[in-house]
């Protein structure tokens, strides 16, 4: 393939993510020419393949007896759920093979970018939080800024006394699916912070009130 670049940002489209360029595809340029097809890296965003996206891909192909414009704009409708590894095949949009006038496929294999707030496990999106030792004994509120395009913040509610293996589930705030069946789930799994020193009170109020 001679390469690709991403076109700029086309966004402001209902329902749409931002079309940007896609850094960081393999395979580009210098890719020995047959019958197997030119693949390449789609890099998306968990929010892009939360809510749904499209990107738009310039491609440089080289051609001996086909007769077509030496570049092309491929459009990859990233659907809401899919996953890393999914792949959209666009046929005979690569470079000719030989001379035989006919082009290989080309394939774009979606890749999940790592995010700063949440781990997707399947259709279930994992959160970690640390909370003080004095939220683990008596409740507290998590505001959790979700993946929608609205920015939707989901307040969490914990009445239960937290462990360190205690796990809050929130039920249908994961991830949607493909197939149009229902989200996954937000999970979210806690690290209790201690307090550094207590005073000789503080001790001595403690064993009056907590249970032994």
């Amino acid at each position: 393939m001679g390469g690709m670049g991403g076109m700029g940002g086309m966004g402001g489209m209902p329902g749409m993510g931002g079309m940007g360029g896609m850094p960081g595809m393999s395979g580009m340029g210098g890719m020995t020419q047959g019958s197997r097809p030119a693949q390449f890296e789609l890099q998306c965003s968990l929010e892009e393949l939360y809510n749904g996206t499209t990107k738009k891909m310039k491609v440089k192909r080289s051609s001996s007896t086909l007769s077509r414009d030496a570049e092309a704009v491929l459009e990859i409708k990233v659907k809401p759920g899919w996953k890393a590894g999914t792949k959209v095949t666009f046929p005979g949009e690569g470079d000719e093979i030989g001379n035989s006038g006919k082009a290989q496929d080309v394939v774009f294999v979606v890749r999940e970018k790592r995010h700063p707030v949440f781990t997707r496990e399947g259709s279930n999106l994992l959160h970690h939080r640390q909370i003080p030792l004095v939220d683990a004994l008596t409740g507290f509120k998590v505001d959790v800024k979700m993946l929608d395009s609205s920015e939707r913040i989901l307040r969490v509610n914990v009445r239960d006394m937290v462990s360190p293996n205690y796990t809050k589930v929130v039920k249908g705030e994961g991830m949607p699916s493909k197939s149009g069946a229902e989200k996954g789930d937000l999970i979210i799994t806690f690290d209790i912070i201690y307090p550094k020193a207590l005073s000789e009170d503080q001790k001595e109020k403690l064993k009056t009130i907590l249970p032994r």
